[in-house]
């Protein structure tokens, strides 16, 4: 009896103890709202990118209406909705958060924070006659960090060509592109291309592309190029696109589409619209042929001191008593004629032959062109078998038989006799 009585009175004080007394509190039982991760958290000028933002219940209570009021600044803003809420955050547990920061288009490199205040509800155990209570907690200052590195801006600078002016026909013409970068942030890996068309051409394989390198913020280095321009091409300024190619510090690749004008300047050229001889057949042996080689202008500028010249073939059985043949001054369309002369070999083949003539001017001094132009065309000559026509005799073959008849008829005379 005296034992069932000793247990009833320490069951009754036990009791009265748990009721009375405050459980202990242990030095983690209360809720902490940290952030321990965010990503991404490299960011660029100009960027809108979706950022997720790890919170955290690193405490032994409950935490409950999580509010997450984001604070912009003049580098970074929140696009949309600047308050998040998480209903519950169990003790020691973690959830993620997804906002949209915005950077700033001239945000200059550094490391930027968006401040974060932060209020919530903490529920607990007071004791078992209480039970559970909820109570506010102190709204705290938290805060994500970024690091903004900006992006670079490739642009096309200065322009320069060898030779300076450039003419239709030109070979070999090195273009000059300075390539520069703008932007906040190196480029890398830079090469350009040029991408041409039927004017013009690259001088030979691969000179159209240009590998720059790397390019740092502000920088700036040539891309070189060598291009043949077309000989029909039109005196004007012509726009040709540049493709540029490069990565930024993150290894992504860009590409960027910008534009280069090179001016074709006029010059003179030429088409031999015609050619003949006096005579009209020339035969082998000819003495003093005339050649007449009609020339026009089908350049875009005036050609002025113009001139025809025959070019010395071995295989072209002419003499040329008069070699060249000036022409004057030629408007564009205008026509013109120069006049050779030759002697064609006694013992030349009998067929057509292609004589070289070399068409000699200078450009329009009135456009300040003090360039000299030559063009070699090509015309052609017909030497036929023999200088005879059919039903006449040469002289000598005629004065011979003249003799003969006086002598047969002087001979008639004296039988008669």
């Amino acid at each position: 009896m005296g034992k069932l009585f000793a247990l009833f009175v320490l069951g009754v004080f036990a009791f009265l103890f748990m009721h009375a007394v405050q459980l202990p509190v242990s030095a983690q039982s209360f809720s902490s709202i940290v952030i321990t991760d965010v990503h991404p958290t490299t960011l660029h000028p100009g960027e809108t990118a979706e950022v997720t933002i790890v919170v955290r219940n690193n405490g032994g209570r409950d935490a409950r209406d999580i509010r997450l009021e984001f604070q912009g600044s003049p580098q970074l803003s929140v696009v949309g909705a600047t308050v998040a809420h998480i209903n519950t955050l169990p003790e020691w547990s973690e959830k993620e958060v997804k906002v949209t920061v915005h950077v700033a288009d001239d945000t200059p490199n550094g490391v930027y924070s968006i401040p974060i205040i932060c209020s919530w509800k903490e529920r607990y155990l007071v004791n078992f006659s209480v039970g559970y209570v909820t109570e506010p907690k102190p709204p705290v200052q938290l805060g994500i960090s970024f690091n903004v590195i900006g992006s670079p801006v490739i642009n096309v600078g200065a322009i320069s060509t060898e030779p300076p002016d450039i003419r239709p026909g030109d070979e070999n013409v090195k273009v000059t592109v300075s390539i520069e970068n703008s932007g906040e942030g190196d480029a890398k890996d830079v090469e350009a291309f040029l991408l041409l068309n039927s004017t013009f051409k690259p001088s030979w394989s691969g000179t159209e592309r240009s590998y720059i390198g790397k390019l740092r913020i502000g920088d700036a280095k040539n891309a070189i190029f060598h291009i043949d321009v077309a000989d029909n091409a039109s005196s004007k300024n012509y726009k040709i696109p540049i493709r540029i190619r490069y990565k930024d510090s993150l290894e992504n690749e860009h590409e960027v589409l910008r534009e280069i004008e090179i001016l074709v300047k006029p010059k003179p050229d030429f088409d031999v619209v015609d050619a003949w001889t006096s005579p009209e057949n020339v035969s082998v042996g000819a003495e003093g042929v005339k050649l007449f080689v009609k020339l026009r202008n089908t350049g875009s500028e005036k050609a002025e001191a113009v001139s025809v010249r025959a070019v010395g073939e071995a295989d072209v059985p002419f003499d040329y008593l008069v070699k060249s043949g000036y022409v004057g001054d030629l408007e564009v369309g205008e026509e013109g004629v120069a006049v050779l002369e030759f002697d064609v070999d006694a013992d030349a083949t009998p067929k057509t032959y292609l004589q070289r003539i070399e068409i000699r001017c200078t450009g329009d001094r009135e456009l300040s062109d003090e360039n000299t132009y030559i063009f070699l065309k090509q015309v052609e000559l017909r030497v036929s078998g023999s200088g005879k026509k059919e039903g006449k005799l040469p002289a000598y073959d005629f004065a011979l038989a003249s003799l003969s008849l006086l002598l047969v008829a002087v001979l008639k005379r004296k039988c008669r006799r």
